[in-house]
Formats: structure tokens, C-alpha cells, sequence
């Protein structure tokens, strides 16, 4: 299939494979229900997909788009350098991880600040309880 695809093509694409849009743009069919979009392009001498979505969720159209956006994210212009938003993403998504890493508690510690926040309005034997039974 050359040149750009058509909506109608995009029904009709069953067979497991690569299906080129044109300027970096694929759709991806991985079955006969599963397609999605992705954006090829190359960064420091290397090959880049950047995934654009389900085609159930973004049309031929708005791949496009998407497309034409990144294009640019990627080459940058005169005021502003390219990035490589494959790496960008990677790492937004480590530093995500690292967060919640941090905020993750442990069951003492938890056991311990609820001990605390309570302390007060429990009765001798109360207190005496609690923390013996963890």
C-alpha cells in the first residue's frame, strides 16, 4: 500500500503489520482488533517509536496531528533545541516512579503514626494493646 492511508483502509487492515501514513506516521496492526498509532523518527543516530495511541481512541486525523506536533517536539526550530521525547517520556516516568517510592509507607510506619494520632483518647489498657498486638 503506498502513499497516504484512507479511513476506509483503516477499517480493512486486519493482517499483522507496519502500515505507513507518510512523514514518520504508523498505524500498527497487531490483530484484527488491535491497531495503533505511532510515530517513527530517528534521534542521535538512533530509531525512535513514539506511541500516539489506539486507533479506536485517536482518528486518522488527529494521528496526524499528533504527528505533525512531535515532528516538531523532536526537530525543534530556530529559538529552541530538538528533543528526543521517546527519552523524555522514559524519564518523566522514572521520576514518577521515584515519587511515589518516596511516599510509599511501610506497615510499621503506619502502624506507628495511627498509635500516635490515637494515643490520647485511648484508655491504659488501650495503649498497653496496641502496640503489643502488632
Amino acid at each position: 500500500m503506498a502513499g497516504r492511508l484512507k479511513p476506509l483502509d483503516l477499517e480493512r487492515l486486519v493482517k499483522p503489520g507496519k502500515f505507513a501514513d507518510g512523514g514518520g506516521l504508523y498505524l500498527i496492526v497487531t490483530g484484527p482488533t488491535s491497531k495503533s498509532w505511532s510515530y517513527r523518527y530517528w534521534k542521535d543516530g538512533k530509531e525512535r517509536w513514539h506511541g500516539l495511541g489506539s486507533l479506536k481512541e485517536v482518528s486518522l486525523k488527529d494521528a496526524r496531528l499528533a504527528r505533525d506536533a512531535a515532528r516538531l517536539r523532536v526537530k525543534g526550530d530556530r529559538s529552541t533545541a530538538g528533543v528526543d521525547i521517546v527519552q523524555e517520556r522514559r524519564k518523566a516516568r522514572e521520576e514518577a516512579k521515584a515519587v511515589v517510592a518516596k511516599v510509599v509507607l511501610t506497615f510499621e510506619e503506619c502502624a506507628e503514626a495511627h498509635i500516635r494520632a490515637n494515643w490520647s483518647t485511648w484508655s491504659e489498657k488501650h495503649r498497653a494493646q496496641w502496640p503489643s498486638s502488632l
